[in-house]
């Protein structure tokens, strides 16, 4: 449960629909998408952490692009239990496959960095996994096709049709995440109407599966709502967890998209 704000919150760089575009609009030369999550028990809503989504043009790779994605607990969240994650891509404009992803995980006591870089000519992924004062290794995982990271997934759904798909129908992903490949998917539940800041948006809504673990029950318990227009920006997201639920919201006036 403390550790369940940051990730829902992070979870939206690896949902499809999180970030997607039409396909004929172009990404922009800088965006940022910020989101407040709130934690619920009962029936009280606390704000418990923030999530910022920078992408700009790479400094590192030729015709790639930079995201990043950065999260931490508020002030008094930061008194039961403190987290700053930061996570970042550098991937392919053209096939959206990345080079380089870093997450860097500080928990608390907990700190751990996942450091990976993707070879094309051997089809293998070389990671730097580093538990920081503990220990360190280094491990090489076997690349299969149409493999993405967190966040190079997100940029790749840009290209998405969604006349193609009807309510019930599921799109497949393969993201890879700490040293293993999972294959996961997003159902498309239709369209919904969502108000934010005084404006009411047309919406996609999308339930991608989760895998259960220390945070999530797994299954199809989450939700968001994704803007019907050409920018298709992520609103709202919502999930239970094992110990109530929690959401994000976009804050818009600190966005730029």
């Amino acid at each position: 449960m403390r550790r369940s704000i940051i990730t829902i919150l992070m979870l939206l760089a690896i949902l499809l629909p999180s970030v997607a575009r039409a396909q004929h609009t172009p990404v922009p030369p800088i965006e940022k998408l910020v989101y407040m999550g709130y934690y619920n028990w009962g029936f009280i809503w606390i704000k418990a952490g923030r999530v910022e989504f920078t992408q700009q043009p790479s400094d590192k790779y030729p015709d790639a692009q930079f995201l990043q994605a950065v999260g931490h607990t508020t002030s008094t969240w930061d008194e039961i239990f403190m987290l700053r994650d930061t996570l970042y891509s550098h991937f392919d404009n053209t096939t959206f496959k990345p080079y380089e992803f870093s997450r860097k995980a500080h928990e608390g006591k907990y700190h751990k960095t996942f450091d990976y870089t993707f070879d094309y000519a051997d089809s293998v992924i070389y990671g730097d996994i580093n538990r920081i004062g503990r220990w360190q290794k280094n491990d090489t995982t076997k690349m299969e096709a149409n493999l993405y990271d967190m966040l190079s997934i997100a940029w790749y759904a840009r290209g998405l049709d969604y006349s193609n798909y009807k309510e019930g129908d599921k799109i497949p992903i393969k993201i890879f995440l700490d040293s293993e490949v999972c294959d996961l998917y997003i159902r498309y539940l239709g369209k919904d109407k969502f108000k934010l800041a005084g404006t009411k948006h047309e919406c996609y809504v999308f339930a991608p599966l989760l895998v259960a673990g220390e945070v999530f029950k797994g299954g199809e318990n989450m939700k968001v709502w994704v803007t019907a227009d050409e920018k298709r920006i992520p609103l709202l997201v919502e999930s239970k967890i094992i110990v109530g639920s929690v959401k994000g919201i976009l804050v818009p006036q600190e966005s730029i998209y």
